[in-house]
């Protein structure tokens, strides 16, 4: 008889049990997913935009592109170790230094996109602002960021008129989406960051399937006082 009490006990007892996992597991996804989660304000992208849709045009902005990603990399790996006050390897900037290292610096930007654009034998105007845009979906090796509004370092040249390029500057995953081989990608400054909070998304970008990143966008009001 005791016996069969208590399995009548287990049974009556047994959804109350199922339905303390099911919260308990659908809890832990959402701690698990927060824990994961990126916002529109973690990420700074890089906005490049040709004259015009002409071949010479489009090729310049492109050339424009790959050297003025090789300089700002290289410019914010000299101030992450300046700042770091230790060996390169080990050197980082994060976000809000490398806004303020933009903001500091968008006259010398600017002049060093002219000088390319001047190299490359044209007189066009060249400007470049840091703020808000929005952005189109975009795919960078296998992860794809939804469109929406973002902070970006934006560099004109000419009349703007021509297609533009867009990356991800911070973290550095700019040279995911450009020609260069994996290897000259693998710098100090993008090593230093990628090991940290964002070291998910270098692993999604080099993975085989696809992997559309979940973000909880923020208005980026902040900025408007910048």
């Amino acid at each position: 008889m005791e016996k069969k009490y208590h399995m009548e006990k287990i049974k009556r007892l047994l959804p109350f049990f199922l339905a303390a996992a099911v919260i308990f597991a659908f809890t832990a996804g959402i701690i698990h997913q927060y824990r994961n989660t990126f916002t529109n304000e973690d990420f700074i992208r890089f906005h490049v935009v040709a004259n015009s849709d002409s071949d010479e045009d489009q090729n310049l902005k492109l050339t424009v592109r790959d050297r003025l990603l090789d300089f700002i990399n290289g410019e914010l790996a000299e101030e992450a170790a300046r700042l770091s006050g230790e060996e390169e390897k080990t050197a980082a900037l994060g976000i809000e230094q490398t806004r303020e290292f933009l903001v500091k610096h968008i006259g010398k930007i600017r002049q060093e996109a002219a000088r390319i654009v001047g190299e490359q034998g044209y007189d066009y105007p060249v400007s470049a602002e840091l703020g808000v845009r929005f952005i189109p979906e975009k795919t960078y090796g296998s992860l794809e960021f939804p469109a929406g509004n973002y902070e970006a370092l934006t560099v004109t040249i000419g009349s703007g008129e021509g297609k533009n390029w867009w990356c991800v500057l911070y973290p550095p995953l700019c040279l995911i989406d450009t020609e260069k081989k994996e290897e000259d990608a693998d710098d100090v400054l993008r090593d230093a960051v990628m090991q940290g909070k964002y070291s998910e998304l270098a692993e999604a970008a080099h993975g085989e399937k696809t992997t559309v990143l979940r973000l909880r966008f923020k208005t980026l009001e902040w900025l408007s006082s910048k």
